[in-house]
C-alpha cells in the first residue's frame, strides 16, 4: 500500500520566502485585523501556516500579514511533501479556515508548555465525537496529502483547538503535531483565535469565473442510474418540476422554461403532448463541455415564432438558474427576462438552492470521504460560494426566505413562498411588475446574447428582443388598467 506523502513541519520558516495564492479568498475589517494582531501579540502563532511543495501559501494568509504588520520575520509552517494539484490547493486554504472546531472532545499526551511537540497518536483518546463532515474533509486530505495540520492542547491533556484534527490523527494512526498551553491560559486563547475573523470574498479570483462557466452546473435531470443495483431507477429529478408543476400543469398550457439545462424535461413533457419550450443559453452538446451555439440560436428563433403568434407564457419554470447566477447584477437580468416572458395572468414557478438546507446537510454529516469537502459551505456576504470543478471556477448563491421573497417582490406584485425546509426553496409568482423599458434592453441583451469565451456573442436576438419589448409594454399598459 502506497503511502501518503511526507510532510515537513519548519518551526522558523522565513516570511520572506512565502509566495502568497492569487485566490486567497478571506477580507479581514480594520477591526478583525487588529483583533489578530493582538492575539499574534498575546500567544504567538500556535497554528502553523501550510506551503506546497513549492513554497506557495496554501493557507495563513492573513495570518503572515499579521505577521509583518509586527515586525515579526518567521512563522512555524508544514510543507506538503509533493506538489499538489490547484484543486487540492484551494482546499486546504479553505479547510483551515474551518477546522478550529472543538464539537468533539479529545484528550491526548501534553507536550512542554510553550514549545512544539509530537503527540504519539497511540495516546489519543477521542471521548465524543462529533462533526462527521469536517471529520471526512480532514481524513481525505491527509489521507492523499499526509499530515498538515495541528493543534492546540492544554497541560491537562484536552485539545483546546482542532479537536476533529485529532479525531483523524486517532482514526488514521499518526503523530499529531501539538502546541500545548497552560490550562489556565486555554479558555482565553480559545476565545482569541475563534470567532469572526474575516469573511470569504471570492473578488480575487472572479476573473477566473466567467459566466460560461456555469454550464458545468448544469443538472442532468430525469437520466437513470447505469449501475445493475439501481437499474430503472432516477438519479436526477427536479423538485420543481415535480412538486411545484407537475401536479396542476394541462397540455394547453404554454409553457417555457428558462435556464433549462439540457432541456431534459421539455423534450420529455413534450413527447406527452405538452406545450412546452425551452432555453438555455449555454446548452452542451451530451458528453461536450462545447456549447452549441447553433442549438442556443434555434431556441431564439423559437421563442421569437412562438411569441409572435401566441403572445407571452401561461407558464414560466425557472429551476436552479438564480442559484447559479455569478452575480447580483446577471440576477437582475434573469428575474427581469422572467418577468417580461410571463403574460399578464401567468405564473412563474422557481425553485433555487436553499441555504438553510445547506447549511442543515453540512451538520447532519450527510457526507462520504469522497464528497466531504464539496458540502462543506465557504459563504461571502452574498451567500455566494466558489468551488473548484472539474478544472474551473463556478459559482452558487444560496437563498433564505428572507433574502428569496423581497427579490421576488421587486419583479412580481403576488408572491408565495413554499417548501421552506427543502433543500430548493420554492415560490409561484403571479402580476408582473411593470419595470423600466431600458431594464428590459439591457436584460435582453445579457440573456438572450450571452458573452462566450474570446469576447464571442452570437447577436441573433435582436428580433426576439424587439417583439418583447413591444410584447411586455402592452402587457404593462393592460395590468395598469
Amino acid at each position: 500500500m502506497s503511502k501518503a506523502p511526507t510532510t515537513t513541519f519548519h518551526e522558523a520558516y522565513p516570511l520572506d520566502q512565502l509566495r502568497p495564492a492569487d485566490y486567497n479568498p478571506r477580507r479581514l475589517s480594520d477591526t478583525a485585523f487588529a483583533r489578530l494582531q493582538a492575539s499574534l501579540r498575546c500567544h504567538g502563532v500556535v497554528k502553523p501556516v501550510i506551503l506546497n511543495a513549492d513554497g506557495t501559501l496554501v493557507a495563513g494568509h492573513q495570518r503572515t500579514k499579521g505577521l509583518k504588520a509586527l515586525g515579526m520575520t518567521h512563522t512555524p509552517a508544514v510543507m506538503l511533501g509533493t506538489k499538489v494539484r490547484l484543486q487540492d490547493e484551494i482546499q486546504f486554504n479553505l479547510l483551515h479556515n474551518r477546522v478550529e472546531t472543538e464539537a468533539s472532545v479529545v484528550y491526548a499526551e501534553p507536550g512542554e508548555i510553550g514549545a512544539w511537540s509530537w503527540i504519539p497518536w497511540q495516546s489519543i483518546r477521542v471521548a465524543e465525537r462529533k462533526n462527521l463532515s469536517f471529520v471526512n474533509a480532514i481524513g481525505h486530505m491527509t489521507a492523499g496529502h499526509g499530515p498538515w495540520g495541528s493543534v492546540v492542547i492544554d497541560d491537562q491533556g484536552r485539545i483546546v483547538l482542532n479537536a476533529e484534527y485529532a479525531v483523524v490523527a486517532s482514526i488514521s494512526r499518526f503523530d499529531l503535531l501539538a502546541w500545548t498551553v497552560p490550562s489556565s491560559e486555554a479558555a482565553k486563547l480559545h476565545a482569541d483565535l475563534t470567532g469572526e475573523y474575516g469573511v470569504y470574498d471570492w473578488t480575487a479570483i472572479e476573473g477566473k469565473a466567467p459566466v460560461w462557466n456555469q454550464h458545468i452546473v448544469q443538472p442532468k435531470r430525469l437520466r437513470q442510474f447505469s449501475s445493475k443495483a439501481k437499474a430503472g431507477k432516477l438519479a436526477y429529478g427536479s423538485e420543481t418540476w415535480d412538486q411545484l408543476v407537475m401536479p396542476w400543469l394541462k397540455p394547453s398550457h404554454r409553457v417555457i422554461d428558462f435556464g433549462a439545462g439540457y432541456g431534459d424535461y421539455a423534450k420529455h413533457l413534450r413527447a406527452k403532448g405538452f406545450n412546452i419550450h425551452d432555453y438555455e443559453p449555454y446548452r452542451c452538446r451530451d458528453g461536450s463541455y462545447a456549447v452549441d451555439i447553433r442549438a442556443v440560436v434555434r431556441m431564439i428563433r423559437d421563442i421569437d415564432k412562438d411569441i409572435q403568434a401566441n403572445g407571452l407564457y401561461d407558464v414560466v419554470v425557472l429551476d436552479s438558474v438564480i442559484n447559479a447566477t455569478t452575480s447580483l447584477n446577471y440576477q437582475h437580468w434573469v428575474m427581469t427576462t422572467v418577468n417580461a416572458l410571463c403574460a399578464a395572468d401567468g405564473v412563474v414557478c422557481l425553485g433555487t438552492r436553499s441555504l438553510a438546507r445547506e447549511l442543515r446537510d453540512e451538520q447532519a454529516k450527510r457526507v462520504t470521504s469522497q464528497t466531504a469537502t464539496t458540502k462543506m459551505s465557504f459563504l461571502d456576504e452574498d451567500n455566494v460560494e466558489m468551488n473548484f470543478v472539474k478544472g474551473k471556477w463556478q459559482k452558487l448563491r444560496f437563498h433564505t426566505p428572507e433574502t428569496l421573497e423581497p427579490m421576488l417582490r421587486l419583479y412580481f406584485e403576488d408572491v408565495k413562498l413554499t417548501d421552506l425546509s427543502g433543500s430548493n426553496i420554492k415560490a409561484t409568482c403571479r402580476r408582473p411588475a411593470s419595470l423600466p423599458r431600458e431594464e428590459y434592453e439591457k436584460a435582453f441583451e445579457e440573456e438572450f446574447n450571452m458573452p462566450y469565451p474570446n469576447n464571442f456573442r452570437h447577436g441573433r436576438h435582436l428580433e426576439l428582443a424587439g417583439n418583447l419589448i413591444k410584447l411586455t409594454r402592452e402587457r404593462n399598459n393592460s395590468l395598469a388598467t
